[in-house]
């Protein structure tokens, strides 16, 4: 809750999710309200994020930025998005373990020898500890907050000064210190809107 305030007194629009943070950034993405997903995790691709990007930092440091299209894997791997879902519950997500033995390469093959999951699991001795249309109904079929509003608003900088030092013990001297960088920040981007 913390963290909300302090978005809200800084301007920052946030969203809460309805379920699976990954799931609503991907549908964001997929909407056209975000260009990416920042993640290291590959799910955002199952949950249907056109695009995700890897090692992304917020100091720029040495990580290899890693681009991910869906459709671009997609089209590599000769799958649909369904039967990427189909592959990952063989192989194991953030949901289920997977299969013992089943790795991508294997699982790969399986679907796209029998063309989904249920077709292939006939043709396995094992089975997956979670029923796998439960699996790809939270990918495929997610909740997800559809109304939202990602419009940023003028900070309330005493406010944050308030609740960063007051509540929260950070040094007066640092906080005003980046705060007076905000308030040039945001000096200059008003000069510049006068030449639009």
């Amino acid at each position: 809750e913390g963290s909300k305030k302090l978005l809200e007194l800084m301007g920052i629009p946030y969203i809460q999710a309805k379920g699976e943070g990954e799931a609503q950034a991907s549908y964001m993405v997929e909407r056209g309200d975000a260009w990416c997903v920042g993640s290291q995790d590959y799910d955002c691709i199952l949950f249907g994020a056109t695009r995700m990007v890897k090692n992304l930092t917020i100091t720029g440091g040495k990580a290899n930025l890693e681009l991910i299209k869906l459709k671009k894997v997609l089209e590599q791997i000769e799958l649909t998005r369904e039967q990427l879902v189909d592959v990952a519950i063989l192989v194991g997500t953030d949901f289920n373990e997977g299969i013992k033995g089943i790795g991508a390469k294997k699982g790969l093959k399986l679907i796209k020898k029998h063309g989904d999951v249920f077709k292939a699991l006939e043709h396995l001795d094992d089975e997956l500890e979670v029923d796998p249309q439960v699996l790809r109904d939270l990918f495929l079929d997610h909740d997800v907050l559809e109304d939202y509003s990602l419009k940023w608003k003028k900070p309330d900088l005493d406010g944050a000064t308030d609740f960063l030092c007051g509540e929260h013990d950070f040094s007066e001297e640092r906080v005003l210190s980046a705060l007076d960088k905000l308030k040039k920040l945001d000096m200059n981007q008003s000069s510049l809107e006068q030449w639009f």
